[in-house]
Formats: C-alpha cells, structure tokens, sequence
C-alpha cells in the first residue's frame, strides 16, 4: 500500500438494492482523513471499476496530491465480486447474477450516505467522483442519475458512447484504429515496418495460413503443455498478439507502470515503442519467414514476459492470474450488459481483416457462454445520449488519451459549458489520474490544472447553491398553518 495511513474498512451492503435481498455482503474501501476538515472539507470518492482496489489507491495520485488543498476525505470504494469484495467468497466466481453497473453505483450512494454521517459532513460539502476507464463510465453515470450524490465527476478514458443505440457518436472501428495509431511513426514508433509486419500477421492472416504448425511452437516458444491444437494454432497465435497490442497500447505510457498488469509486474515506458524495435526491419516477405516469427514473439513478450523469466508461452493462459479472474467477471459484465460495439476494417485506418460489427452473433456467443441474451441498448435506454446529457446533465470532464485505443468511444468535445471534454496529447488510458511524473508533458500537467480547477468551480458552486437555496429555511419561515 502507497499510503500506509489509508486505513482499510468495510461496509455491510445488500446483495441487491432492487428488491427483496437474500443477504449482505461486506464491500471493502479505503478511507484517508490526514487532510479532511470537518464541516469545511470535500470528499473525493473513487468509483472502483473492475480490479482490486488497492490498484486504484496506487495509482491514482490525482487524488492524493491535492487532497490537501481541498482539505478532502478521500476515498476508494471497491466493486461488487472483485478484489475482497465478494458477495460469496467461496466462489467468487459463481451467482454473477448481481454483477451489474447499477448494483455498484448503490453500493456507492449508500457508502457516500454513510461516510457523510460518520465523519459529520456539512451540507455545503461537495462530493467529488473520480473513475478511469469502466469507473470513468460509472461516474459519469452517478453523475446522471445521482446528481444529489455527486457534485462533479473526473471521468478520465471512460468509453461511454460505445454502445447500440448511441452509433451516431462514435465510429464501431475506432479501437482497432486506435491500435493501429499506436504503431505507427505517428505515435513515435522508429520504424514503418512495424505496421508492415503486424499487417502481415492479420489482414493478411499470415499465421493462420501458415502451413506448419511446429515453425510457430518453435518460434513462440510455446510450452509442451500447451493445448492449443494444431488446427487453431494460427487463430490462437494470432489472438494472443492482438491481446498483447491492446494492452501494450492502453499502457503506453510515458514511464515504466504496473498499471496494465494489476501491479503484478512492470512494463517498460512506451511498451508499443519498445516491442515495436523487434519488428523494425522488413521481414513481411517469404524469405524472411523464422525472422518474421521470431520477431512477433519477441514482440508480444514485451508484454506476456515482462518479468524475463517465463520459460515458455501459453496461448491460452492470461498474463497472470489476477488479470484472469478480472476477464472472467468482465466477460459476464459485458453480455450482460456493458455490450459495446466493435468491428475491424478494411481499409487503411486499422490493420484487421474485414469484419463487421455484428451483434446478432456477439449476442448468441453470450447464450452460448451464460444462457442469456444481452441487454443490448441497456446504457442508451438508461441515461440517454450526448444530446440528453447536454440537456440535462453537469459538472463532468471527460478526459481521453491520445495514444489510448479507447479514446473514440468516450467523449471527445464540449457538451455544455460544464461538461468538459478533451484529448491529451501523448497520453494513454487515463494517464491524467495518475501520480506526477518527472516525464510528464506539459499537456498532462495542464490537464490535471483544468481538472482541479473544474472541481474549484463544482466546490464553490455547492456552497452557494446551500447559501442562497435552503429549502428547510424557506418552507419553514414561509408555511401556512392549518387548522
């Protein structure tokens, strides 16, 4: 733990808010009151997203570095099934059946209810959300339908337009073309070729169509126990690096980060950068097939051998097994709900064989896997789009990084004078939340400025709204008596 005064607690939560519940569960957060000021202080409240949550206090220095100012309560609230927040820890990867972005947002209105009454919070206080990534996504969304809650939201790289019924504000390419930014010389990749070889291996299917599967053992080092088949062995090799681009490139950060990894290891600063070296020459031609190979794997070990001391590689098997447990619930998160749309190419934006987005399928993968249709226009029949939440909606920026392969799903400009949205040059997956950095650009330092100073705004707004609109005076001095 980065802070070793951040005190770790627990709150007893209903399994489920909407309804009868079979029982609680004990939700895990961390609390920190070195700074807080009663009766004058804030409350910055981080909305878990899906891992423990000890990685979210470890990382996000946005928080911590200005709670002083703010005379802030900070807090990290961990989501429902992961980390130590399990509703059966037995088996806490069974009766998912209350795992849903709804379920986690009460548990956070009932833990900001109770933390204001424990720690003796004033009315003029704000609350203040913060979330990256699907916890960017959960802000915003408490935001929407708990303004009385939350007084402002930090939503940094959260990708919350990316879904059936909101198609008119994102392009279902765009993760695909994120990734094929990030290994271009655009993205500071030293060499064309990288792209040239990583074209090869997909919308040329070059390992698919490879005749030997004992040329791609031998090159990838695969264990002896490794089942992939021989007739998968291309598709698989294949999907194990593209696994490896998207995480390298939401991790393209400018310093070495255990963030991508669950803090269970550590890849190196701009780890596409540094994979992309391996596959700088032109190997795309068939007299370079084993250098070809061999460079792929070297290039996906950036990722999957960050510690240098794998033996050999797994196709199947995850980068650990933290990362394991969280693709496990994710994978139930999305066909429940969280159905995001995606497609790949053809054309020169991304550099996948033609397939597009088809949901009918991705749906029925869903009933083959858990028995269930998703709910697929779940977040657009909920909380409306862009248009709604200008109307509607305040006090929320969105953040998102220029070398993040989720950029294009998030909010990428204004929506109202207090609804924020920008890009950060040279930025990855929420890079804005995290600590400062000797190697941090001007543009994130700026970003992290305009954040605070959004939030400066939110603070004051609360206290005049409080001031100037208390209803209890008012109905008080002005009721009519009946007798």
């Amino acid at each position: 733990m980065r802070y070793s005064n951040c005190i770790e607690s627990y709150f007893e939560q209903q399994i489920t808010h909407f309804g009868p519940s079979p029982g609680v569960f004990q939700q895990r957060y961390f609390v920190n009151d070195d700074y807080y000021d009663q009766g004058n202080g804030t409350m910055f409240f981080y909305l878990g997203n899906e891992a423990d949550v000890t990685l979210y206090v470890n990382a996000t220095g946005l928080m911590w570095e200005n709670a002083e100012e703010f005379r802030s309560l900070v807090v990290f609230a961990e989501h429902r099934y992961y980390g130590k927040s399990q509703l059966f820890p037995d088996d806490p990867l069974s009766n998912l059946q209350y795992l849903s972005a709804e379920q986690a947002i009460m548990d956070y209105v009932n833990l900001v209810d109770y933390l204001k009454e424990e720690y003796d919070f004033d009315e003029s206080s704000a609350v203040i959300g913060f979330g990256g990534s699907y916890g960017g996504m959960l802000a915003s969304w408490a935001r929407f339908h708990y303004p009385n809650v939350w007084d402002g939201a930090i939503a940094a790289s959260a990708p919350i337009v990316t879904f059936e019924g909101l198609e008119d504000f994102f392009d279902p390419h765009f993760f695909n073309q994120g990734i094929m930014y990030d290994i271009s010389t655009a993205a500071g990749v030293s060499s064309k070729f990288c792209e040239k070889n990583l074209r090869k291996v997909f919308i040329d299917k070059g390992l698919e169509q490879l005749q030997s599967s004992s040329l791609i053992r031998s090159a990838f080092q695969l264990c002896q126990d490794d089942n992939t088949t021989n007739n998968n062995i291309g598709r698989s090799a294949t999907q194990w690096l593209n696994n490896a681009i998207a995480y390298m490139s939401m991790g393209n950060f400018p310093y070495s980060s255990g963030y991508i990894l669950n803090n269970d290891g550590v890849l190196p600063a701009f780890p596409v950068r540094v994979a992309c070296e391996y596959l700088a020459e032109d190997l795309a031609s068939n007299d370079r097939l084993e250098d070809w190979l061999a460079g792929l794997a070297s290039f996906a070990g950036v990722y999957y051998n960050y510690s240098k001391t794998l033996p050999c590689n797994r196709l199947s098997a995850p980068v650990n097994r933290e990362s394991f447990i969280v693709e496990t619930l994710w994978d139930y998160q999305y066909c429940t709900q969280i159905f995001q749309v995606g497609g790949k190419g053809p054309d020169n934006y991304d550099m996948y064989w033609n397939e597009t987005w088809n949901a009918n399928s991705t749906a029925r993968r869903c009933v083959d896997t858990y028995g269930f249709y998703p709910d697929r226009f779940h977040f657009a029949s909920s909380y409306g789009t862009p248009l709604d939440w200008a109307r509607d909606s305040s006090n929320i920026v969105w953040s998102q990084g220029e070398y993040d392969p989720w950029r294009g799903g998030g909010v990428m400009d204004d929506l109202s004078e207090s609804l924020l949205a920008f890009v950060i040059p040279q930025a990855a997956h929420h890079l804005d939340l995290f600590f400062s950095h000797e190697n941090d650009t001007d543009a994130v330092v700026a970003a992290r400025q305009l954040e605070m100073n959004e939030i400066r705004r939110w603070i004051q707004e609360r206290k005049e709204r409080v001031k100037n609109h208390n209803l209890k005076k008012k109905v008080s001095s002005s009721s009519t008596r009946i007798s």
